[in-house]
Protein backbone atom coordinates (compact mmCIF):
# COMPACT_ATOMS: atom_id res chain seq x y z
CA UNK A 1 0.00 0.00 0.00
CA UNK A 2 1.22 3.45 -1.12
CA UNK A 3 1.29 5.49 2.58
CA UNK A 4 1.79 8.92 0.91
CA UNK A 5 -1.23 8.77 -1.53
CA UNK A 6 -5.14 9.20 -0.16
CA UNK A 7 -5.95 8.64 -3.76
CA UNK A 8 -8.12 5.32 -3.73
CA UNK A 9 -6.60 3.72 -7.07
CA UNK A 10 -3.00 4.26 -5.65
CA UNK A 11 -3.98 3.12 -1.44
CA UNK A 12 -4.52 -0.52 -4.14
CA UNK A 13 -1.18 -0.47 -5.24
CA UNK A 14 2.13 -1.06 -4.17
CA UNK A 15 4.94 1.36 -3.39
CA UNK A 16 7.10 2.55 -6.28
CA UNK A 17 10.11 0.84 -4.85
CA UNK A 18 8.16 -2.59 -4.69
CA UNK A 19 7.36 -2.23 -8.23
CA UNK A 20 10.30 -1.61 -9.60
CA UNK A 21 12.16 -4.62 -7.70
CA UNK A 22 9.36 -6.74 -8.68
CA UNK A 23 9.88 -5.41 -12.02
CA UNK A 24 13.54 -5.60 -11.73
CA UNK A 25 14.04 -9.10 -10.34
CA UNK A 26 11.58 -10.84 -13.12
CA UNK A 27 13.86 -8.80 -15.79
CA UNK A 28 16.54 -9.98 -14.33
CA UNK A 29 15.24 -14.11 -14.29
CA UNK A 30 14.74 -13.00 -17.97
CA UNK A 31 17.79 -11.63 -18.98
CA UNK A 32 19.49 -14.77 -17.01
CA UNK A 33 16.90 -17.43 -19.37
CA UNK A 34 18.26 -15.65 -22.54
CA UNK A 35 21.59 -15.63 -21.71
CA UNK A 36 21.67 -19.13 -20.97
CA UNK A 37 20.51 -19.78 -24.75
CA UNK A 38 23.18 -21.00 -26.95
CA UNK A 39 22.07 -20.00 -30.59
CA UNK A 40 23.97 -21.48 -33.66
CA UNK A 41 23.62 -19.33 -36.34
CA UNK A 42 24.26 -15.44 -36.96
CA UNK A 43 20.55 -14.91 -37.45
CA UNK A 44 20.05 -16.94 -33.67
CA UNK A 45 22.82 -14.78 -32.21
CA UNK A 46 21.32 -11.47 -33.79
CA UNK A 47 18.15 -12.10 -32.41
CA UNK A 48 19.46 -13.02 -28.64
CA UNK A 49 21.12 -9.94 -28.69
CA UNK A 50 18.12 -8.24 -29.61
CA UNK A 51 16.22 -10.10 -26.45
CA UNK A 52 18.69 -9.01 -24.20
CA UNK A 53 18.67 -5.62 -25.65
CA UNK A 54 15.20 -5.10 -24.84
CA UNK A 55 15.21 -6.75 -21.29
CA UNK A 56 18.22 -3.78 -20.57
CA UNK A 57 15.87 -0.91 -22.04
CA UNK A 58 12.77 -2.28 -19.87
CA UNK A 59 14.41 -2.59 -17.17
CA UNK A 60 16.18 1.04 -17.55
CA UNK A 61 12.52 2.23 -17.53
CA UNK A 62 11.81 0.56 -14.11
CA UNK A 63 15.15 2.59 -12.59
CA UNK A 64 13.64 5.45 -14.41
CA UNK A 65 10.26 5.20 -12.33
CA UNK A 66 11.93 4.51 -8.96
CA UNK A 67 13.86 8.06 -9.68
CA UNK A 68 10.49 9.75 -10.97
CA UNK A 69 8.69 8.41 -8.44
CA UNK A 70 10.92 9.40 -5.21
CA UNK A 71 11.71 12.61 -6.48
CA UNK A 72 8.97 14.61 -3.93
CA UNK A 73 9.51 12.06 -1.46
CA UNK A 74 11.70 13.75 1.46
CA UNK A 75 12.00 9.85 3.25
CA UNK A 76 14.11 8.89 0.22
CA UNK A 77 18.06 9.80 1.09
CA UNK A 78 19.39 11.13 -2.01
CA UNK A 79 21.87 8.64 -2.18
CA UNK A 80 19.49 6.35 -2.99
CA UNK A 81 17.92 8.35 -5.97
CA UNK A 82 21.85 8.86 -7.19
CA UNK A 83 22.19 5.07 -7.04
CA UNK A 84 18.72 5.11 -9.25
CA UNK A 85 19.91 7.33 -12.23
CA UNK A 86 23.48 5.32 -12.00
CA UNK A 87 21.89 2.16 -12.29
CA UNK A 88 19.34 3.26 -15.08
CA UNK A 89 22.42 4.46 -17.35
CA UNK A 90 24.27 1.35 -16.82
CA UNK A 91 20.94 -0.56 -17.74
CA UNK A 92 20.91 1.56 -21.01
CA UNK A 93 24.55 1.59 -21.95
CA UNK A 94 23.75 -2.29 -21.64
CA UNK A 95 20.78 -2.15 -23.85
CA UNK A 96 23.10 -0.02 -26.37
CA UNK A 97 25.81 -2.34 -26.39
CA UNK A 98 23.20 -5.62 -27.09
CA UNK A 99 21.99 -3.39 -30.00
CA UNK A 100 24.86 -2.69 -32.05
CA UNK A 101 25.77 -6.32 -31.25
CA UNK A 102 22.83 -7.38 -32.72
CA UNK A 103 23.25 -5.38 -35.60
CA UNK A 104 26.86 -6.83 -36.57
CA UNK A 105 25.31 -10.62 -36.17
CA UNK A 106 22.80 -9.45 -38.37
CA UNK A 107 25.07 -8.49 -40.65
CA UNK A 108 26.98 -11.07 -40.62
CA UNK A 109 23.73 -13.70 -41.36
CA UNK A 110 22.86 -11.18 -44.17
CA UNK A 111 27.07 -11.14 -45.33
CA UNK A 112 26.88 -7.59 -45.02
CA UNK A 113 30.06 -5.69 -43.44
CA UNK A 114 29.62 -5.44 -39.78
CA UNK A 115 30.42 -2.10 -37.96
CA UNK A 116 34.12 -1.78 -36.86
CA UNK A 117 32.78 -1.56 -33.19
CA UNK A 118 32.56 -4.36 -33.18
CA UNK A 119 36.35 -5.51 -33.08
CA UNK A 120 36.58 -9.48 -33.07
CA UNK A 121 33.43 -10.35 -34.64
CA UNK A 122 34.01 -7.84 -37.41
CA UNK A 123 33.82 -9.67 -40.43
CA UNK A 124 35.60 -7.32 -43.31
CA UNK A 125 38.40 -9.63 -43.86
CA UNK A 126 35.97 -12.37 -45.01
CA UNK A 127 33.66 -10.32 -47.45
CA UNK A 128 37.28 -8.64 -48.96
CA UNK A 129 36.55 -5.18 -48.03
CA UNK A 130 38.96 -3.16 -46.82
CA UNK A 131 38.61 -0.15 -44.35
Amino acid sequence: MNAHSNNPTDRDRPAVADRVSAATDDYYRQFQAVSATRPTTDAERAERAEQLAMICARTAGWWRVLTTGTRGDSTVHRVYRHAAIAAECQERDRARFWRDLAADWRARAEQRPTSDAAGALSNWHELGVSA
